[in-house]
């Protein structure tokens, strides 16, 4: 068995996966796989429950959760003029798996800012749709978890309004441009 005390999470800590978005450290557990027991951290989402081995606490996909200031942060990123993606499809896929992937708040808050922002001047297709739904489904999620003064619409509305000034400011860079 496992030491409880060592463990980078306990039971009852708020975590945030990567590909699965914000969910609570459930139990501790200890699971027969490939004919050996090993242990993992139970994380419960609002939709699911999985499984993370402890070994090594899935260390490029796991985080703990952010702070309020990282989401002050974040909103002045969303807030920022958008960043063009590439025009090229495979490029621009690759574009926005690698910011989806790195996972840290401030690339989701890029991502969520530049796919906006294409979506504004250029048609979005299925996936970049999805991807944009997610990001910011899994953001507002995170955040009114992080500030518990903060509503789900409250937090969208703050969102909006950050994406807006985005291409406000995107507006008037393309006049001093030009």
């Amino acid at each position: 068995m496992v030491d409880k005390k060592k463990l980078r999470f306990k039971i009852g800590d708020w975590i945030v996966h990567h590909f699965h978005g914000v969910g609570k450290v459930h139990d501790i557990e200890e699971k027969g796989l490939d004919g050996e027991k090993n242990t993992f951290y139970k994380v419960t989402t609002k939709d699911i429950d999985y499984w993370i081995p402890i070994e090594n606490d899935d260390k490029n996909h796991l985080e703990p959760i952010r702070s309020k200031d990282d989401f002050e942060c974040a909103i002045e990123i969303l807030s920022q003029a958008p960043e063009p993606f590439s025009d090229h499809p495979q490029s621009r896929k690759k574009q926005i798996q690698e910011k989806w992937q790195d996972g840290c708040l401030q690339s989701r808050a890029e991502l969520i800012r530049d796919l906006n922002g294409r979506m504004i001047h250029e048609h979005l297709n299925f996936d970049e749709k999805e991807m944009l739904e997610k990001a910011v489904s899994d953001f507002i999620n995170e955040w009114t978890i992080v500030d518990k003064e903060i509503s789900a619409s409250t937090a969208s509305m703050s969102i909006n309004q950050s994406l807006e000034n985005s291409l406000q400011h995107h507006q008037e860079s393309e006049v001093v441009n030009n």
